[in-house]
């Protein structure tokens, strides 16, 4: 399983260290010349990129700027925009996607469509009409609403953690997982989460997550319990421009080193 890490913008030349692939948020494609200039060097470099559509940092761009992303990058993968725990809309955009905006997209882009639902039929639903659309590559986010029905919690970052699992695995349980399609993890509740995908699960070919990259912005360590039962509340925007030190760079490397130990 490929990880990349959200990095703020002041250790962005860490990024070919520090991840395994690129992954490129269209919020600060569009607001630092600096990250869009990363991005662009890593693809001379032939560097494997996945492009986010903003949804998850509350953006919400025109269709025509997340064209003219996607036809200046040419990632490996753009995600489809989708819409938070709606199958019907998020399904609406994919098979638009799919016929009326690919032939406008770089040929080698492959589109990645997101489960987004509210519980397990139409989400199950859902992923088969992505396949029958002839997508190949599939996302699971990592807070829907249905994982708190699946795995009902007082603390809620376990809830989405082992709803995420449980969704999963179900999904296999009914032989509905195609083997052959590349699926991806959006962003994680709680890094523990990654221990539970072991042999059997080489379907989920990539993940990404911020997780390591904030606990250690906060200074705090994957030692910490805290990290183990809880999702930051902050989001990588919160530190994406502030120059951080030294001991801050040492944390959060070794908290991707942990993280990765996860794996």
């Amino acid at each position: 399983m490929k990880t990349s890490h959200e990095l703020p913008l002041c250790f962005l030349n860490k990024s070919y260290e520090w991840n395994d692939y690129e992954f490129c948020l269209p919020t600060y494609w569009f607001k630092s010349e600096t990250y869009k200039n990363h991005f662009l060097n890593a693809k001379k470099q032939d560097k494997f990129i996945i492009a986010d559509n903003g949804l998850f940092e509350g953006d919400s761009f025109t269709q025509q700027q997340l064209i003219e992303f996607v036809n200046e990058l040419q990632p490996d993968v753009f995600v489809i925009p989708d819409v938070w725990n709606d199958a019907f809309q998020s399904y609406i955009n994919a098979k638009y996607w799919v016929n009326e905006v690919k032939s406008k997209l770089p040929e080698k882009t492959n589109l990645m469509a997101v489960v987004q639902c509210t519980d397990f039929k139409i989400g199950s639903d859902l992923y088969q009409e992505y396949i029958d659309l002839g997508i190949k590559h599939i996302a699971f986010n990592h807070s829907s609403t249905t994982y708190q029905q699946f795995f009902p919690h007082k603390n809620l970052s376990v809830s989405k953690m082992m709803g995420r699992i449980y969704f999963i695995n179900r999904l296999l349980e009914h032989n509905i997982i195609e083997h052959d399609v590349h699926h991806h993890l959006l962003g994680c509740a709680i890094p523990d989460e990654f221990k539970y995908y072991g042999p059997g699960y080489e379907f989920i070919k990539t993940l990404d997550t911020s997780n390591p990259v904030v606990w250690g912005c906060k200074e705090i360590s994957y030692d910490d319990i805290i990290t183990s039962i809880e999702k930051p509340k902050e989001k990588i925007e919160e530190f994406f421009y502030k120059d951080l030190d030294s001991l801050t760079e040492e944390i959060i490397f070794n908290n991707i080193k942990t993280f990765k130990s996860y794996l």
